[in-house]
């Protein structure tokens, strides 16, 4: 309770307090550290776990193993790696997921690989995971191919939101802007498979990239529900690369609508202007975030304790 309100220390001392610490205890406080944005303190607690001699299972591995993703803790995800196997629970569909994220993460995708093919069984978890990881890994074109295999092989398994959104990212990073295309009319054609608004910003990311605006623009205009700040920020991301004003101010003017608070938008815009020359209107600009009291938020590091 106390973790889920965020309340960290407070709960680190309600542990303390117990005389014996059984496994859901230590596997709880290793969870909440990770979900509440402390993955160093979750393999801290996990390690002072095992110097303990405290059996884990197959929660403290999904529970830890995304830290070590997290923070690329390789090594420590090679030990867990050991141990799920010396205590026999690498025959747990969501340990051994666990572990084809945590290597695709650290960027060894042979060794998702290898979990991967191991496995005695696969859900759309474990397909979208690797895929995923190809895509973080910049392997756009294998993410592509691996999706194809999933539906020849495992027939029984078909691509979910999240599949579709990890193969658009990928095509639109890779500049594979037919396959996208083909995918994403793939989806509006399946009623069951309909695009969500993650969707909709992945083709526009694409198309924009490309410098297709108009086609982005056009999408846009026919979608089903209102956009999103997230799509017009994608066209007016692309608008400023592609310095194509008209378009530009299209998408910003959206934006200050959803987002009259975000200075980053007033930001790109007034960038846009300053590409094309429209010094003037650039720094109009900068007078109204002045007028309404935006500022531009200073920098900042954010270190994980």
């Amino acid at each position: 309770m106390y973790m889920n309100c965020g309340e960290k220390a407070v709960a680190r001392k309600v542990f303390d307090l117990f005389d014996e610490k059984a496994v859901v205890s230590w596997n709880t406080l290793i969870n909440g550290y990770f979900k509440n944005g402390c993955s160093a303190t979750a393999l801290v607690i996990f390690d002072e776990m095992m110097r303990c001699r405290v059996e884990l299972d197959g929660v403290t591995v999904v529970s830890i193993l995304p830290a070590c993703g997290y923070l690329k803790e390789l090594e420590v995800g090679k030990l867990v790696h050991l141990l799920v196997k010396e205590k026999g629970l690498d025959r747990k569909l969501e340990v051994l997921n666990a572990l084809v994220d945590m290597y695709s993460k650290c960027g060894k995708m042979e060794e998702a690989r290898m979990v991967f093919d191991e496995m005695l069984e696969r859900d759309i978890v474990s397909w979208t995971t690797m895929i995923n990881g190809y895509v973080l890994n910049g392997e756009a074109r294998t993410a592509l191919n691996f999706c194809s295999v999933m539906q020849m092989v495992d027939s029984g398994i078909k691509p979910n939101e999240v599949t579709f959104t990890s193969v658009l990212h990928a095509c639109s990073h890779a500049g594979l802007v037919d396959d996208g295309l083909y995918l994403f009319n793939l989806m509006q054609e399946d009623t069951r498979r309909s695009p969500n608004v993650d969707h909709y910003t992945c083709i526009i990311d694409l198309l924009g990239r490309a410098g297709r605006l108009e086609e982005a623009y056009d999408i846009i205009t026919t979608m089903p529900s209102a956009p999103s700040h997230a799509v017009w920020g994608a066209l007016l991301g692309a608008c400023v690369i592609h310095q194509k004003v008209e378009l530009g101010e299209l998408a910003a003017q959206s934006l200050f609508q959803l987002e009259p608070e975000n200075t980053g938008n007033y930001i790109l815009l007034a960038k846009l202007y300053a590409a094309v020359g429209r010094w003037k209107d650039a720094e109009a600009l900068r007078d109204v975030m002045n007028d309404i009291g935006l500022r531009k938020e200073a920098a900042y590091s954010l270190t994980d304790m």
